[in-house]
């Protein structure tokens, strides 16, 4: 841990969290990997995905690549109107009632 104290601010920078990232992410590939061996063979990177069908060229690789185009841009958008519906809002209602309290 660092501690930084201003006179206006006090910063924490915990860095347990960047030390223990690379497991939760490690784990989610290995899942999606142990699911999906038997029905992709594991194309969770798109273009690795594009690259197979392009060389294998028939129609069992075709019939399932639009679901690794279509996946990341369904989930770039809900994680986009997460961000901007939830997590934004929360932060915008936290600063007006901490304006508000400021004024009293």
């Amino acid at each position: 841990m660092i501690f930084y104290n201003n006179s206006k601010k006090i910063c924490v920078l915990l860095h347990v969290h960047h030390v223990l990232a690379p497991l939760p992410i490690g784990f989610a590939v290995f899942m999606v990997h142990l699911a999906t061996i038997p029905i992709t063979g594991t194309g969770i990177n798109p273009a690795r995905s594009l690259g197979a069908a392009v060389i294998y060229n028939q129609d069992k690789a075709w019939n399932d690549q639009w679901i690794f185009w279509v996946g990341p841009f369904i989930g770039a958008a809900i994680a986009a109107f997460y961000h901007q519906f939830i997590l934004r809002a929360g932060a915008v209602k936290a600063l007006g009632s901490f304006r508000s309290a400021q004024r009293l």
